[in-house]
């Protein structure tokens, strides 16, 4: 995983994690992700504040966190079987 300040990217993600802090829901859904080998992006709410605006100008104040964006489509504390669900439609990726 890289670290880009308080971005933590994994390559080619197609998912991103929006969020203030670290919970039992977003470490289920970390494992969630890192067992079926999907990469994701999580972005702290609490350092990017634009982001934050943004959010709750497209979902509306206040968010329920974390919220998801699968391919640009936001998902608000999904349960975690959603999230399984939504992962078995994302082809993965392949190496070389």
């Amino acid at each position: 995983m890289k670290y880009l300040d308080n971005v933590r990217t994994e390559i080619n993600a197609t998912l991103i994690i929006y969020c203030k802090e670290w919970c039992h829901y977003l470490h289920e859904l970390v494992n969630l992700l890192r067992e079926k080998q999907q990469s994701f992006t999580f972005i702290d709410l609490r350092f990017d504040t634009q982001k934050a605006k943004e959010l709750i100008s497209e979902l509306g104040n206040p968010l329920i966190l974390p919220v998801l964006s699968f391919d640009g489509i936001y998902h608000e504390k999904p349960p975690i079987s959603r999230v399984a669900n939504i992962l078995k439609r994302i082809p993965l990726e392949e190496t070389n």
